[in-house]
């Protein structure tokens, strides 16, 4: 019996490459950052985090720069949770990855080592070297940003036993 045409373009949208890329550190744009004390308690909050190695903050651009322990598994989520738990908010969360050649059409989703990115608008079909992807999700952007966003986003890569994250380059 053949298959419709229809139902092969379905099921090749939502297969799932497996990425050999490899998590570089994450970058953090935090609100509400006005004095040194403020950059200290987030820097502190995020150390407490056991795959966190580095931690650098800068209080003129508001944001700081995460690197992980070798062979930690990371949760962007407890990244998110220790900037409120430090009386701040996030601005953004982007992720930097190393890459080698990995095909992300639009709406691909890429299976890492740890997790599911579901892209959404890439900029280029094939990814090479670092690339920075911004986590879109409530956790990972302003009210403001996320509601621009809300609507686009959509569970099509979903695992059962993983941990899907919307991203944009």
């Amino acid at each position: 019996m053949r298959t419709p045409v229809k139902h092969l373009l379905l099921l090749f949208t939502f297969i799932t490459a497996t990425a050999s890329a490899q998590l570089q550190s994450v970058k953090i744009g935090v609100n509400g950052l006005t004095c040194s004390q403020c950059t200290r308690s987030t820097e502190l909050s995020l150390r407490k985090l056991d795959f966190v190695k580095e931690v650098e903050m800068d209080l003129e651009h508001t944001n700081g720069v995460i690197t992980f322990k070798e062979g930690a598994v990371v949760s962007f989520e407890k990244i998110a949770q220790a900037v409120v738990d430090a009386g701040f908010s996030v601005r953004y969360l982007n992720i930097v990855y190393k890459f080698d050649n990995e095909s992300v059409p639009e709406g691909a989703c890429l299976q890492t080592e740890q997790w599911i990115f579901h892209f959404i608008e890439p900029e280029t079909p094939v990814l090479n070297g670092e690339k920075e992807l911004q986590l879109i999700g409530e956790a990972y952007l302003t009210p403001k940003e996320f509601k621009k966003w809300k609507n686009v986003i959509k569970d099509s890569c979903q695992t059962p036993g993983s941990t899907t994250y919307h991203v944009k380059l």
